[in-house]
């Protein structure tokens, strides 16, 4: 179950973009599926890049620091409008077509993926939340920088992923079968 879990998290940081503010609209059911109906497009786009080498770049710039939110989707989309501003072209081209601009997909993204890793976690393993609220944070003081910048990364998406509103859950619970799936599918292809 927890490499379950660890696999969703391994796929979400290979391209590795919403702001999870209260006075934000919940996501709408219309909004979740055009998002799943992209997912094939974008993952043809994030295989070029990883055969670029580019995704090595982007994967370090997307991780949470210490005190932000979790959002890869989003982090990634302004990377590419920064850095590859072509493959940002082409990232709104895939997604145009499913009535998102490329930043309006980052933010849709983010909010269904902690919505489904939500899901996944309380589904799969209840228990690590409660462990990891149990975690003494002083302890990260003790570490070498390098890795305490890699727990503290983590603790930042778990804190993402544990405050994830219910109403996007609520939306994302009806497209668990078909995100499962596509997940399933790119373990198979890595």
């Amino acid at each position: 179950m927890i490499r379950n879990f660890a696999h969703v998290i391994i796929c979400l940081l290979l391209f590795t973009s919403t702001s999870f503010a209260s006075a934000e609209n919940p996501l709408t059911d219309e909004q979740v599926s055009r998002f799943v109906a992209s997912l094939d497009g974008f993952s043809e786009f994030r295989d070029a890049m990883k055969d670029d080498e580019k995704i090595k770049n982007m994967e370090i710039d997307t991780r949470p620091k210490a005190g932000e939110k979790f959002q890869p989707y989003t982090r990634a989309v302004s990377e590419l409008k920064e850095k590859y501003p072509n493959e940002h072209q082409k990232l709104s081209n895939i997604v145009k077509p499913h009535g998102f601009s490329a930043t309006q997909w980052g933010n849709v993204a983010d909010r269904v993926i902690i919505a489904y890793l939500a899901i996944k976690l309380s589904e799969e393993d209840p228990d690590t939340m409660a462990m990891l609220d149990g975690m003494d944070k002083s302890m990260l003081e003790m570490m070498p920088p390098e890795m305490r910048s890699q727990v503290e990364a983590s603790f930042a998406m778990m804190e993402t992923v544990k405050n994830a509103p219910e109403a996007d859950k609520d939306v994302v619970r009806k497209k668990k079968a078909e995100l499962d799936n596509y997940f399933d599918e790119e373990q198979a292809k890595h």
